[in-house]
């Protein structure tokens, strides 16, 4: 069935029905633009991305996650754990559509608080309603916000100290739901280059059409599933909400993490903003009144695989992000395969088809 309108990320509530309208009306004009870009940039090209709030199309919801810890930092510092941990509590580093921060008392680990909201959902807010801006960062930070605090020079600053002391939404440049709707339009356009037709693999696709970060775990992940799909012809979409989820919050037994006397940790977890099957923020504290033998303790007391928290990296070692795509029948479309835009040089060209173009 055609949605009614596109809702937003994690189902929240924080909108009246006139921002509700507003909000799906954007996110279905950024997906008509990213199809009208594919068009425009490969002619004779049937555009297998649809936009749900126009058209019915029946499908399979169709999940893709990878791993939260930046694999950018991994690379880069894996031959020293300890400096890796170190360079993945700074938020420009922490590029996989999950930020956190560590908060600390006396250096040890009190707290950690993890965020995928995107922010372009807090830049709509800050247009639009300016009091429900201070109104949910308050209420999130747990104090009074200044209205001032959140805007510079007439416009809402998205590195403001609010958000970098509190996670409050995501703030690495590439992090945003733009990308993840021009990756999941971008991958669906089948190319070729050379005597690869089509292209298969992930990073070379990544390069050719020229969306996202090939050395990031999600880009090129998330290219390569759809894809995948797209070259089975199949229509494909992203499921509402659209938005980037924690894939789920694990239970004690899959962490295995230790209090300081040996035993399983506890449910630490706590769910602030989205549903279950939709986590926008989340925050990992130990309960008051929590002991281990008799003593109450921290999350900086506790082990994991042998070795005490000393940075909330550790902690994201658990966790996977994900989107949600929905799947269509196979066969539905017959494109062509197309050349690689991105590897020309001078001014970008239209790229040009090769095969079949017809549709079933």
């Amino acid at each position: 069935m055609k949605l009614a309108q596109f809702h937003a990320p994690g189902n929240l509530t924080d909108f009246n029905d006139q921002l509700a309208k507003a909000w799906s009306a954007m996110i279905s004009d950024t997906i008509d633009g990213e199809i009208a870009t594919i068009k425009s940039r490969n002619h004779g090209l049937q555009p297998q991305f649809y936009n749900a709030s126009k058209l019915d199309v029946a499908g399979t919801a169709a999940p893709i996650s990878w791993p939260a810890f930046p694999n950018q930092v991994e690379l880069d510092f894996g031959d020293d754990p300890q400096q890796m941990l170190v360079e993945a509590e700074k938020r420009s580093k922490q590029d996989e559509y999950l930020e956190w921060v560590t908060v600390k008392h006396n250096g040890k680990v009190m707290r950690v608080i993890f965020t995928c909201e995107s922010p372009e959902y807090w830049e709509f807010i800050a247009d639009n309603d300016p009091t429900l801006l201070v109104t949910l960062y308050s209420k999130i930070a747990g104090k009074p916000v200044p209205k001032q605090d959140l805007f510079k020079n007439g416009a809402y600053d998205r590195e403001n100290a609010w958000n970098a002391g509190h996670a409050i939404h995501l703030m690495q440049h590439q992090n945003t739901l733009g990308a993840e709707i021009n990756i999941a339009v971008s991958a669906t356009v089948l190319r070729h280059s050379g005597a690869h037709d089509p292209i298969t693999a992930a990073i070379e696709l990544i390069r050719c059409s020229g969306y996202g970060e090939e050395r990031r775990n999600s880009d090129p992940h998330i290219g390569d599933v759809i894809n995948q799909k797209a070259r089975a012809g199949c229509p494909i979409t992203l499921q509402d909400p659209v938005g980037l989820y924690i894939e789920k919050l694990p239970s004690p037994a899959e962490l295995g993490w230790r209090k300081p006397d040996g035993s399983l940790v506890g449910d630490y977890w706590k769910l602030e903003r989205g549903d279950k099957d939709h986590i926008v923020r989340a925050v990992y504290e130990v309960p008051a009144g929590e002991t281990s033998n008799g003593h109450p303790f921290v999350v900086g007391d506790i082990k994991i695989g042998g070795a005490p928290v000393t940075a909330g990296g550790q902690l994201v070692r658990s966790l996977r992000i994900k989107l949600t795509g929905v799947i269509g029948d196979e066969n539905t479309f017959h494109n062509p395969t197309f050349s690689c835009p991105f590897q020309v040089e001078g001014p970008v060209a239209a790229a040009a088809p090769h095969g079949n173009s017809r549709r079933a």
